[in-house]
């Protein structure tokens, strides 16, 4: 008995705008104004507007050319055909950064850009920080029209796009390794939902997996900092978010089981804690750590770690550059009242991770 199936493709806004980028139709986002990466500001409440481009971008050798792969790479995905996968993405060496929000991932992938020879400025936030691909943990999930969006098959032709640009755009804007290989830098905290599927896909010595980890408490401060200060009753704002680290929280929440009203009820740090711990629990048992386990390496959150790791990056690519100082302010004496609570919930996943056979690395209260 024969089955058809009719899937359609339908290429992503960022996909379209990085392609934009390689035919040269410079946008907005990559014109050196927008700073995503910057360690003092949050852009992630008002993002750069993805650019509007008609269908003679498609028209261009480069363009038809990346159409064509994505649909070869797309298929070959749906099939299981993941040696050609392989097969197309073996000239690249992924950096992936992955790690809950303000815990050093934006630092650490401008700094890897760098190494690259680019600068991040001029990198398009869809090709180096999060959002894209947009990974998904549900197959289904409501979309703009308010019919459900088969979450599955988005994320699925995302994850295809992603490979097919990076592997394009690196080629094109950086110079070969001498190892042979060409370096991609990407901060990818979304990667937990799919991590073992990534990793097979990919393949052993494909990418580096940097993990970035930092104590709930000082994470706490700095997201509601950047999201516009503590709220006056110290409640998280649930009917006002106000950044999109905020929104995520509550969907993390939300996925817990809490209802709104749950949650409105909990206090700032209860509510980044228990999306904190959900995180890493998710990543513990997501696939990440499947076959070779030190490919994902453990950086606890600090300027020692964070530093160091760019240092070698630019040994290994023979760059003589000076990582950026990360700026870390000590800030955890402001809520005496969470110093308990934070350790119990590091302690906890510390316990989690070791029941599994891993080994969760020390924090400090930076």
């Amino acid at each position: 008995m024969d089955f058809s199936i009719n899937l359609k493709l339908q290429p992503s806004p960022w996909f379209i705008g990085v392609l934009a980028e390689l035919n040269e139709l410079y946008s907005d986002w990559t014109d050196g104004s927008y700073d995503w990466a910057a360690q003092t500001t949050d852009f992630l409440h008002t993002p750069s507007p993805l650019p509007a481009f008609d269908d003679s971008i498609f028209e261009t050798p480069l363009s038809r050319r990346a159409v064509n792969d994505l649909l070869h790479l797309a298929i070959a995905m749906i099939g299981g055909d993941y040696e050609l996968v392989r097969r197309y993405t073996e000239v690249l060496r992924f950096a992936f950064v992955i790690g809950y929000p303000r815990s050093g991932g934006s630092y650490l992938t401008k700094e890897l850009l760098r190494v690259a020879g680019l600068d991040h400025t001029r990198v398009s936030e869809a090709l180096a920080h999060d959002g894209f691909p947009e990974l998904h943990e549900c197959w289904y999930g409501p979309g703009n029209n308010g019919q459900p969006l088969f979450y599955l098959q988005e994320s699925l032709f995302q994850a295809a796009e992603f490979l097919v640009i990076a592997n394009l755009y690196y080629q094109k804007k950086t110079i070969r390794h001498p190892h042979g290989y060409w370096l991609a830098p990407k901060k990818f905290h979304k990667i937990v939902n799919w991590g073992g599927s990534f990793k097979m896909l990919l393949g052993p010595g494909q990418a580096d997996y940097i993990v970035t980890v930092r104590n709930p408490l000082p994470t706490a401060i700095s997201i509601y900092e950047k999201s516009g200060g503590l709220p006056a009753d110290g409640l998280f704002p649930v009917q006002a978010a106000r950044s999109a680290i905020e929104r995520w929280i509550i969907a993390d929440l939300v996925r817990l089981g809490h209802s709104l009203e749950e949650v409105a009820a909990m206090d700032y740090f209860e509510a980044v804690q228990k999306s904190w711990s959900a995180f890493y629990a998710r990543m513990a048992v997501s696939g990440l750590f499947l076959g070779l386990r030190d490919e994902v390496r453990l950086l606890p959150y600090g300027a020692e770690a964070l530093e160091g790791v760019i240092r070698e990056y630019n040994a290994l690519h023979l760059r003589r550059d000076t990582p950026e100082p990360v700026l870390i302010h000590e800030k955890a004496n402001a809520h005496p009242h969470w110093v308990a609570r934070a350790e119990e919930t590091v302690a906890a996943m510390e316990r989690l991770w070791a029941s599994l056979g891993l080994s969760f690395p020390a924090l400090s209260l930076a």
